[in-house]
């Protein structure tokens, strides 16, 4: 493929944005990085994976300000190395060729970079059906919808907090993305097309015609 093509991908836990973003990585043919940013940050920061994948798309309790934002004082708590060290993956990422980039800010990160940004939404009643069924039997067992409710809005609050903080952005508003897509409607094949013709026409031409 000739033409670098950039997608970062934000999402609602339980909408299926993990998934978008493997299919429609599958279907171009370019790299899909979502837990491999974790990895990498554990081993630039010496922190234990564990803990890394414990503190992922968090921010600090407090704090007076993140230079992710435009602020020059900089508070190097583990949040921000974190972050620190994924963010510089993301802009390495992005440089050297076309990708899919789920989560981390990412949109924000590459807001000087050339790429179409995308949130990734669905109604609650969906993404508790959906987290359901996607549990293991031992998993499932114990798990009440009200349990995966409540689970849910814990990680959406901990997304937005962490979008909020990192970013002069807010999580999930239609400013701060080039395109929203509600996964209830489209279904993930849904999501993953008009993705693709959404790239197409920024782009004012096919983009694929050689992969």
């Amino acid at each position: 493929m000739n033409n670098k093509v950039i997608i970062t991908i934000g999402r609602e836990y339980g909408s299926g944005g993990h998934e978008v973003g493997k299919r429609l990585a599958a279907k171009l043919g370019i790299p899909l990085y979502d837990d491999e940013l974790i990895q990498e940050a554990a081993s630039k920061t010496g922190y234990n994976l564990d803990y890394v994948k414990a503190n992922d798309e968090k921010a600090p309790e407090l704090s007076i300000g993140s230079y992710f934002s435009g602020i020059d004082i900089y508070q190097s708590t583990p949040y921000d190395n974190i972050q620190f060290e994924q963010h510089k993956l993301i802009r390495d990422i992005a440089s050297k060729g076309s990708c899919v980039i789920i989560g981390h800010a990412a949109d924000y990160v590459l807001r000087d970079e050339e790429h179409v940004s995308v949130f990734v939404f669905a109604p609650i009643e969906d993404r508790i059906k959906r987290k359901l069924a996607l549990l293991s039997p031992e998993e499932a067992e114990g798990m009440t919808e009200a349990a995966m409710e409540k689970k849910i809005k814990q990680m959406d609050k901990q997304r937005r907090r962490f979008y909020d903080f990192y970013t002069d952005n807010k999580w999930g508003a239609k400013e701060s993305y080039d395109l929203c897509i509600n996964t209830s409607r489209t279904g993930i094949d849904g999501a993953v097309s008009i993705i693709e013709t959404m790239i197409k026409a920024s782009a004012g031409k096919d983009l694929f015609t050689d992969m």
